[in-house]
């Protein structure tokens, strides 16, 4: 668990400015899509013989309304400029000890820096979670189809989707220094993948549990506050589980890489957030 304490560690002493980064793109993705969209599917009841694959789909991937497409690409791009500067700043610091200086100039040398790795990384783990997504809902109609007690076809599909995030969950730990191998190494993209895989094997038993554990413990409240139907407090969890995941996890793929790199981390105590 020591990936998992120098990332929360991290997170508590520069929380502003992390913060700050992530702010909008959680914003505007928990205004539109939810993590738990395919779960909520399976609360309602809403699966039966009649159901089609595009209901079960569009409902899953919260892309049943024509706008919501567009205001998810918008988002990612939103997002892409937040992170490009986010991952910049942050091994800046984990390299050098300190942050740069919080101005328009340093922030535009930021995104131009990270701007296209962040981009190719984060297209990569969309097209992965909509592979997932088809291949869930595949697995979701078929048993809507072929059983007739609807009891058991709310396990099997419940059954289906834990075992489907399950595999995002490890993909996206194996993947976690395809980011970093491209901003701090040079290396393109499919190298910086395949680079990532046969690092983060070695240190698995690590890695893993320190994506797998965050992630289910603030999928709970989601799941909870779902299943009583609240739809503000749904809302603003929803919101708040973007804006954790992507603190997290843009800060824990350097710890990481640092780590697995064998680089030293520069460890300067700045009381002043904005560098």
């Amino acid at each position: 668990m020591t990936y998992l304490k120098s990332t929360f560690r991290y997170l508590k002493e520069h929380f502003l400015r992390m913060f700050a980064y992530c702010i909008l793109p959680a914003l505007v993705l928990g205004l539109v899509s939810s993590p738990v969209s395919l779960v909520k599917l399976l609360m309602r009841a809403q699966l039966d013989q009649t159901v089609s694959f595009s209901e079960i789909f569009l409902n899953g991937t919260d892309l049943n309304k024509p706008y919501k497409l567009g205001i998810m690409i918008l988002a990612f791009l939103l997002y892409v400029f937040c992170a490009a500067a986010c991952v910049g700043s942050i091994q800046h610091k984990m390299r050098y000890g300190h942050f740069y200086k919080f101005n328009s100039h340093n922030l535009f040398k930021l995104i131009n820096n990270n701007f296209l790795p962040v981009a190719k990384g984060m297209l990569a783990f969309m097209v992965l979670m909509e592979l997932l997504g088809i291949v869930t809902t595949v697995f979701v109609f078929f048993w809507s189809k072929v059983v007739a007690i609807k009891e058991v076809t709310l396990v099997l599909c419940v059954l289906t989707v834990i075992v489907f995030v399950g595999l995002f969950l490890f993909c996206a730990s194996m993947l976690v220094l395809t980011i970093p191998n491209m901003t701090m190494r040079g290396f393109g993209f499919f190298k910086s993948l395949k680079l990532s895989w046969t690092a983060v094997l070695k240190k698995a038993k690590h890695v893993l549990p320190s994506v797998t554990l965050p992630a289910v413990i603030a999928y709970i409240p989601l799941i909870v506050v779902n299943a009583f139907h609240i739809n503000v407090l749904t809302q603003i969890l929803d919101v708040l589980f973007y804006l954790f995941a992507l603190m997290y996890y843009h800060v824990f793929m350097y710890v990481v890489f640092f780590d697995i790199e064998d680089v030293e981390v520069a460890d300067i105590n700045e009381n002043n957030y904005w560098g």
